[in-house]
């Protein structure tokens, strides 16, 4: 019953957000890693995506960062696909994502247990999409495909919170941009857990 009691007691005391900070380990200097889902609006165009408004890309990924005083320096990627794909007025299925990754950098603002940062991500991507239009004679399905590479820069505010010395749970909200006519607005939530100082 003891155990119990003080296992309690500690669970309370580290979720408490003015002990938080305070409980905090790594001084200055730490490092960590999270899991990323970003929703993104990418405006491809029906043209590039055979006849089919393929919609946003929902993706999954992740990142890693060292982090001193104010600034997290580190990188990141996700991939994921489109959110409507389907069938074309040809009858034929589309699909497709897109996939970005390359350095991130971000400026804490206000460093305590609720923080607000400005940051991003600069690196490159990749746009796939895919007009499946039946099997041929020889079993094999016919596939046209568009794959474009691409620059890509994923500018954000970042509101983050610490519930926990080690964990941060954010919520992102950017424009998330690349150099083939891609572009639109973007909510990414995180998870990272580290040395978080």
């Amino acid at each position: 019953m003891n155990r119990a009691i003080t296992l309690l007691a500690a669970t309370v005391l580290l979720l408490q957000p003015e002990l938080a900070f305070a409980q905090r380990f790594g001084g200055d200097f730490g490092g960590g890693g999270g899991f990323w889902l970003v929703y993104a609006d990418v405006g491809i165009d029906e043209e590039v995506s055979f006849g089919r408004d393929v919609g946003a890309v929902v993706a999954l990924g992740g990142r890693g960062f060292l982090q001193t005083g104010r600034v997290r320096l580190g990188g990141g990627a996700f991939g994921g696909g489109f959110v409507d794909e389907g069938v074309n007025e040809a009858g034929n299925r589309v699909q497709g994502g897109l996939s970005a990754g390359g350095f991130t950098a971000e400026y804490l603002v206000v460093q305590q247990n609720l923080e607000v940062s400005v940051g991003g991500m600069v690196g490159g991507g990749v746009l796939t999409i895919e007009e499946l239009s039946g099997t041929g004679p020889d079993g094999v399905e016919d596939l046209r495909r568009r794959r474009k590479t691409m620059f890509v820069g994923y500018p954000w505010v970042r509101l983050g919170y610490n519930p926990a010395a080690f964990v941060n749970v954010g919520l992102q909200l950017g424009y998330l941009a690349g150099t083939e006519d891609v572009g639109g607005f973007a909510v990414g939530l995180e998870i990272m857990a580290g040395l978080i100082p």
